[in-house]
C-alpha cells in the first residue's frame, strides 16, 4: 500500500513537471502528464478521481489541438481547454467508472498490485 501512495504522489509530480515541460518547450510532454494524471485518477479512487480525470481531458484536448495544427494562439488553447472540460463532464455523467480506468486497472492486475 505504501507503494501505491509513493506511485501517487511520484506522478502527480510527474505530472506537473510534464505540463512545465510543454507549456515551456514543446506540447509532446504533454502526453507525459496526461498518463501520470490518468494514474494519479486511478490510484486516488473515489475521493478525488474525477477532479484529476478533468486535468487529462483538458490536457488530451491541448495536445490533439496542438498535434493537428488546430492549436496556434491563446485564445485556441482557452477554447480547447473548455472543450476538454466539456468531453470530462459527459464522460463522467455517461461512461462508468469500469471503462473509464479499464486499461489502468489491466495493467495493475498484470503486475499484481490490484
Amino acid at each position: 500500500m505504501k507503494f501505491l501512495s509513493f506511485l501517487a504522489y511520484a506522478s502527480i509530480i510527474v505530472g506537473i513537471i510534464g505540463i512545465i515541460l510543454g507549456i515551456r518547450i514543446n506540447f509532446r510532454w504533454y502526453w507525459l502528464s496526461i498518463l501520470a494524471f490518468y494514474n494519479v485518477s486511478y490510484l486516488t479512487g473515489f475521493s478525488l478521481w474525477w477532479l484529476f480525470l478533468s486535468i487529462v481531458w483538458i490536457l488530451l484536448s491541448l495536445t490533439v489541438g496542438h498535434s493537428l495544427g488546430l492549436i496556434n494562439s491563446s485564445r485556441k488553447s482557452v477554447l480547447a481547454s473548455f472543450l476538454g472540460l466539456a468531453m470530462w463532464f459527459v464522460s463522467i455523467l455517461m461512461i462508468d467508472d469500469y471503462w473509464l480506468f479499464l486499461p489502468i486497472r489491466k495493467i495493475y492486475n498484470f503486475f499484481g498490485f490490484y
